[in-house]
């Protein structure tokens, strides 16, 4: 039997955090799931549902950035943060096969065409050994046809707007121990078109302004991404970006978007000798997607929004 970890971090995320455990505790079971709080206001136990949060919450609660010494915050922000990420899960792969790891306003999902759910899909294609990356999606709220989120009903029924984004094709999924940064790993990894990263930071207009408000006023550390600080005007601006996108000509599908990035269809190996050419020598010792993708290709896959197949409101999200 192939045991699977699920491993998020995150500091006051009220409203990603029950999306990420409900949705991973099915496949999985809650006791696999682990949660790494920097410091939020109350108990990821509290951010959760009374039915989720009476069983296992397993969390790790680490300090605040600015309770720790000067020599730790001499560290970057993100090399901080996944020195214990990183160290955490290489302790995890004592016991477990495969452990994912997802900003709490991120999921894997496997292509629901082709795979029963995540679990089916881990278990055929990603249990021995590999480290995976899928396609990036910008989920977004488009206002003028969806109302406000609601939380009690499938979210891909409420939300199938999208915007390909190269930078979320994270390799998070991961097979074995291996050294982790954001949106990247130090080591060869497999792009696989039958996975999806689906980045829901755009999901409702109303709580990304306000998780912007309070990110903007307590977690903008120095080091930390630049989008934390965006004020209500540029904020504001980035969704209706996604909005204003005109449809795509032809239906999302993974393959397309393997030919489009890559110029051949089916899983691709990032790194390797064989795989495609580097194009960007930002980080020569990280690997991510985005350094093989040409800049033009990245803005011609931002130029469109697609939607997602029906098959996705039954991915349990």
């Amino acid at each position: 039997m192939t045991k699977i970890a699920c491993v998020t971090m995150m500091k006051d995320e009220d409203f990603f955090l029950p999306i990420w455990f409900r949705y991973y505790a099915r496949q999985f079971g809650a006791e696999n799931l682990f949660i790494l709080d920097n410091g939020s206001a109350r108990p990821p136990r509290e951010m959760l549902p009374p039915e989720l949060g009476r069983g296992c919450v397993n969390v790790f609660r680490l300090p605040l950035r600015e309770d720790t010494s000067q020599a730790r915050q001499a560290v970057h922000f993100d090399r901080q943060r996944f020195i214990a990420i990183n160290g955490i899960i290489a302790g995890l792969f004592g016991y477990y096969d495969v452990v994912l790891f997802n900003d709490t306003d991120e999921i894997f999902v496997a292509d629901p065409a082709i795979h029963a759910d995540l679990e089916a899909y881990i278990r055929a294609r990603a249990a021995d050994g590999r480290i995976v990356a899928g396609i990036g999606l910008d989920l977004f709220h488009d206002r003028a046809n969806e109302s406000s989120l609601d939380l009690g009903a499938p979210i891909f029924k409420q939300r199938r707007n999208v915007v390909l984004n190269p930078l979320y094709a994270k390799p998070h999924l991961l097979g074995h121990a291996a050294t982790m940064s954001p949106h990247a790993v130090t080591e060869p990894f497999v792009f696989d078109p039958e996975l999806y990263l689906v980045h829901m930071k755009f999901i409702d207009a109303g709580r990304f302004l306000t998780r912007q408000q309070r990110r903007r006023d307590t977690d903008a550390q120095p080091g930390a991404w630049d989008s934390w600080k965006w004020d209500d005007t540029i904020a504001e601006g980035q969704l209706a970006k996604m909005e204003q996108r005109m449809p795509a000509g032809e239906p999302l599908s993974g393959d397309a978007v393997a030919r489009q990035m890559f110029g051949r269809t089916g899983a691709v190996t990032i790194g390797g000798g064989d795989g495609p050419e580097r194009l960007r020598l930002r980080a020569p010792k990280k690997k991510r997607v985005l350094d093989h993708v040409s800049k033009q290709t990245e803005h011609e896959m931002r130029q469109n929004r697609h939607v997602l197949p029906e098959s996705f409101a039954t991915c349990g999200i």
